[in-house]
């Protein structure tokens, strides 16, 4: 599938391509912080260290930003303060916006997908193999049940040369075109033993 027709072209398609592989995936997708809706909200290190300790951080933050907040001056979040902390709480109503209620409807098609298709097969699950070609990569491993999961996507902007791996096995998501792949298409097929 072309991620820019999931989404758009103005939603982050790197973003969309990354979680296309992220959730399907043979391993535990790792969602960070409303990362499913595409939250908006920064995540600032913040902590409630007391003493030296806390001091010696909140030196070693400035010193490490410095250059990156140079602009704002003072203004590198201090990870003590309560501020910073409320900065980075999650505004759950932003979920019901139509870009993020599109992008969680997104996630969601593709956690259903691997707990149809991916889940039952995970236990014994074995890497096979990756490669990259320019902008494409494709990578495979073996199920529990013998089966074989696929990977081939195209991490650019530009279009690309389909890997020959293309179009083996049952589409999961994407489409497996064989020859060019669109720009940011990610394909996931299996195939039996």
């Amino acid at each position: 599938m072309i991620v820019t027709a999931v989404l758009g072209i103005g939603a982050g398609v790197a973003a969309t391509a990354a979680l296309a592989i992220t959730v399907l995936a043979p391993m535990p997708p790792l969602l960070f912080m409303g990362e499913e809706w595409g939250a908006t909200q920064p995540f600032p290190f913040f902590c409630d260290f007391t003493g030296e300790l806390a001091k010696a951080v909140r030196q070693g933050r400035r010193r490490e930003f410095a250059q990156a907040y140079a602009q704002f001056g003072d203004q590198i979040p201090d990870p003590l303060s309560q501020e910073t902390f409320r900065s980075s709480v999650l505004d759950w109503s932003e979920r019901e916006e139509p870009q993020h209620r599109k992008r969680l409807a997104f996630v969601r098609e593709l956690l259903a997908i691997r707990t149809r298709e991916l889940v039952p097969r995970l236990a014994g699950v074995r890497f096979g193999l990756a490669q990259r070609d320019g902008s494409v990569i494709t990578a495979w491993w073996r199920l529990g049940d013998g089966s074989r999961l696929a990977l081939m996507a195209n991490l650019s902007g530009e279009a690309a040369q389909a890997s020959r791996l293309a179009g083996e096995g049952r589409a999961l998501w994407g489409n497996a075109a064989k020859g060019e792949l669109p720009p940011w298409s990610v394909s996931w097929t299996i195939g039996g033993t």
